[in-house]
């Protein structure tokens, strides 16, 4: 039998034994590792070549800026050049969890007719004007819903230099196209290009410099800022203001998969992280662009501005793509009427439109 202290002594003990094990239990998940989500993006270009334009923020910076605004709980890896799955195996790549992610632009307008919208020419008037299209109308969310139908949805978009015209001979009006061979680049921009008389070119991206080299082909519509990173200033003399496509716009898919697997209060920090970072793109891409045509002059290329009639000529030229495009389903109609009224209203109300056409439009 114990004593009368050495039980009072007992049952202290037990009762902090008990105090401590409770502790345990109830503060066990405090010193839990949180959970850590792995996102791995595709990106289909190569790594960029400096440490402030679009593709470095919307990869490095993008990743560092959504680890640390999460706390680590988000890890975001990104392979360049599609070392992930080919471009045209994106949406599946998607869909099988091969990647989380994809950085690029639309290249399956076969199966997602929608995405194809961003590439009618003469639909945007500079980077804010595509950026308010996408995020300030009913298109952005009409592309964002036929991606959903596929597995993904658009985490952020981002703008890549204008698609001017690059060529071997000079280009000051619609005629002097005609008979051209130029690059084909999209589908939607076969009857355009049977509408301006030119003769189309299948040519691979990686192989567009020699094929202007040796003639195969007189002109290519790529991105302004390719005049000086792919050396086409080496090959052709002149390019063409304003741009076919201003801007080239690019985007993030992420798997819905893999987003929903994520915790709400960690998806509305990655939104908002991506959010950050599109805004952020806009000046870097201009100042992108505005020191790759700096160079290409200082090479001897020279920028020629179409007239106003002239550029109302190319634009009436590819009026053929907006009604392919439009019959693809009643959404990419949708798309088209809604761009055609923002475009008038744009440019009615908008300093920024006054401001393009000053830029581009030879007066």
């Amino acid at each position: 039998m114990y004593s009368k202290k050495e039980g009072i002594i007992m049952k202290k003990t037990l009762f902090f034994f008990a105090a401590a094990i409770l502790a345990m239990f109830v503060f066990s998940g405090a010193v839990q590792p949180a959970t850590v989500y792995n996102l791995k993006m595709n990106v289909i270009y190569p790594p960029s070549i400096t440490d402030w334009e679009a593709k470095y923020l919307t990869t490095k910076v993008f990743a560092q800026r959504v680890e640390e605004a999460t706390n680590g709980q988000v890890k975001i890896q990104y392979f360049f050049n599609s070392q992930l799955s080919p471009v045209a195996q994106g949406l599946s790549a998607l869909k099988k969890g091969v990647a989380d992610m994809w950085n690029g632009s639309s290249t399956w307008g076969g199966t997602v007719p929608e995405s194809d919208v961003i590439w009618l020419p003469y639909a945007f008037r500079g980077p804010e004007h595509a950026m308010h299209v996408m995020r300030e109308t009913e298109v952005g969310k009409l592309f964002d819903e036929a991606y959903r139908k596929q597995g993904s949805r658009v985490l952020m978009y981002w703008p890549s230099g204008g698609m001017i015209f690059i060529s071997k001979k000079p280009i000051k009006a619609l005629e002097d196209v005609r008979g051209m061979k130029l690059r084909f680049s999209y589908a939607i921009w076969k009857s355009w290009y049977q509408r301006m008389g030119v003769s189309p070119i299948n040519v691979a991206v990686a192989e567009q410099y020699e094929a202007l080299m040796r003639g195969t082909a007189d002109a290519t519509i790529y991105p302004d800022y390719t005049i000086d990173t792919y050396k086409f200033s080496e090959v052709c003399k002149y390019i063409t203001e304003p741009a076919v496509v201003d801007p080239g716009m690019c985007y993030i898919l992420v798997s819905l998969d893999k987003w929903n697997s994520i915790p709400a209060d960690l998806q509305k920090t990655i939104e908002k992280v991506a959010l950050e970072i599109e805004k952020e793109t806009i000046p870097a891409t201009e100042r992108l662009s505005r020191e790759a045509l700096q160079k290409a002059s200082e090479k001897g290329v020279q920028m020629i501005k179409l007239t106003r009639t002239e550029f109302e000529k190319f634009k009436d030229s590819a009026m053929p793509a907006w009604e392919e495009f439009a019959a693809k389903s009643p959404e990419c109609a949708k798309m088209v009427k809604i761009i055609k009224e923002d475009i008038q209203q744009w440019e009615k109300t908008r300093p920024e439109s006054k401001q393009w056409y000053e830029k581009w439009i030879s007066k």
